[in-house]
């Protein structure tokens, strides 16, 4: 179990949430439509231009130019077939905001692995290990990273890439080297003595080469690794970052509401106070004298003693709205909410299913807050049920940045005529209820921008769905 709990810990800290989607389009943009495709074409006019204009074949010894000839045809009907793609592909990118970003997600990647193995081909043809083109391998591992974000996809797609390298180094050594004799290169590769031939066959040479290789390799998955841990670092300052803003906004915006509260409860309790002293003098004053009159009097003091009661909860509204924010777990705050309304030992005969999505960003709230939610709403759905009956919990998160909380139960249902109801103070369809709990939840939810709403049909159950935006601004 250490070493179990150790695993999960190294992979929690190597991990890195999802990006939003706005930052994905933005980095889409910026790495394959106004960099990728200006070099795209670049590139494939210079490749045009080598295999289709240039004398450079003609240039080589007789036999390297016998073996290139050889492969430039398919070598150039490949060339054209990867030339309509990519037209096909700069197409989607210049128009790319049109498509949904997991349809943009796959065609991108699709085409970063053409592009690998493309470039992999290449190495075959442009001289092995000393082909240049090992340094464009580089340049693919990063351009990856950047535009695919989702870690076990970019990791593989780099790890593929730099297996493309390996495989083209393979296949070059098996085509030049095993199946080309000394005589031949030296018409390859130009006149040489019969002690470079000799040396560059050497057991000391074949160790070279295989030292470099294993080194290159080696780099391109330093770079895989770099590049992955490079993202985790931006994408937690990123997150680090937006929580600040958000924790300061949340903060700020319950003690202004907590203070236009107390302003308010301050400024009322005093004109209260004066109407009840007046009220007292009056009905000490016409104590006996007018029946009527008193019975007014009582009335008014009541009412002002009511009226002065909702100002002290407003005033305990105002000191709470005044505690600490902070960054919730939402699956933590709900598992604990059941356990309080479903303890272990009670004996409710109540199945209680949960859903809850593991992908959930955190809120920031007070804890009290949320927890008053949860209970107030997980209690009302026990009473609502009967023994034998079902309450099912579900959480997962919105596209709109936001968390979608369900609770439905099994009971008997509300009305409809009571359904718009059901959120006001006192109002309780409960033989003992006290009418506040749904008062409450409304009221906490909407302090944090969210929205509450019922789903009820008689003899089916109800259903409370909570939405609480993630982000404020």
């Amino acid at each position: 179990m250490p070493a179990l709990k150790k695993i999960q810990r190294f992979f929690k800290l190597v991990s890195t949430s999802s990006i939003d989607p706005d930052e994905q389009y933005s980095r889409l943009k910026l790495m394959e439509r106004d960099l990728g495709v200006p070099i795209k074409i670049f590139v494939l006019a210079i490749m045009a231009y080598f295999l289709f204009f240039s004398q450079w074949i003609q240039e080589r010894e007789y036999i390297l130019r016998e073996r290139v000839e050889v492969a430039l045809e398919p070598v150039q009907e490949f060339y054209l077939g990867y030339v309509l793609v990519n037209v096909g592909a700069i197409v989607f990118l210049i128009f790319f905001n049109r498509w949904p970003l997991r349809v943009v997600h796959w065609v991108i990647l699709v085409m970063n692995f053409v592009d690998a193995m493309v470039v992999s081909a290449l190495v075959v043809i442009t001289g092995g290990l000393d082909s240049l083109v090992y340094y464009v391998f580089i340049v693919l591992i990063i351009r990856n990273a950047i535009s695919v974000p989702i870690p076990a996809t970019q990791i593989s797609l780099n790890l593929l890439t730099t297996a493309g390298y390996a495989a083209a180094i393979f296949i070059w050594k098996g085509w030049i080297v095993q199946n080309t004799g000394v005589d031949d290169l030296g018409e390859m590769f130009g006149p040489a003595t019969v002690e470079e031939v000799a040396k560059a066959n050497t057991l000391e040479q074949d160790q070279y080469e295989s030292a470099l290789f294993v080194i290159r390799v080696f780099f391109l998955v330093l770079m895989t690794a770099l590049c992955y841990g490079v993202q985790v670092l931006f994408d937690r300052d990123q997150i680090t970052q937006r929580e600040s803003r958000e924790y300061t906004l949340r903060r700020e915006q319950l003690r202004s509401t907590g203070r236009l509260a107390a302003e308010i409860a301050h400024r009322l309790k005093n004109p209260l106070s004066i109407i009840n002293n007046a009220a007292f003098s009056m009905q000490r004053h016409s104590a006996g004298q007018d029946e009527n009159a008193a019975k007014q009097l009582d009335m008014i003091r009541s009412e002002v003693d009511r009226s002065d009661m909702i100002l002290t909860e407003l005033m305990g509204y105002a000191r709470l709205s005044e505690g600490r924010v902070e960054r919730l777990k939402v699956k933590d705050e709900i598992q604990a909410s059941i356990e309080d309304v479903f303890p272990e030992v009670s004996n409710f005969e109540i199945t209680v299913n949960r859903r809850i999505s593991e992908a959930l960003p955190p809120l920031m709230m007070q804890r009290a807050h949320l927890r008053e939610i949860l209970v107030n709403v997980l209690v009302n759905a026990r009473e609502a049920t009967s023994k034998g009956g079902r309450v099912d919990i579900s959480c997962q998160p919105l596209a709109n940045y936001e968390i979608e909380i369900r609770v439905k139960d099994s009971g008997l249902g509300v009305p409809e005529n009571q359904i718009a109801q059901i959120f006001e103070a006192y109002f309780t369809t409960k033989e003992k209820g006290t009418g506040l709990g749904l008062s409450i939840v409304k009221q906490n939810t909407e302090l944090y921008g969210g929205k509450i709403r019922v789903e009820s049909e008689l003899g089916t159950g109800t259903e409370f769905i909570l939405t609480f935006p993630t982000r404020a601004l």
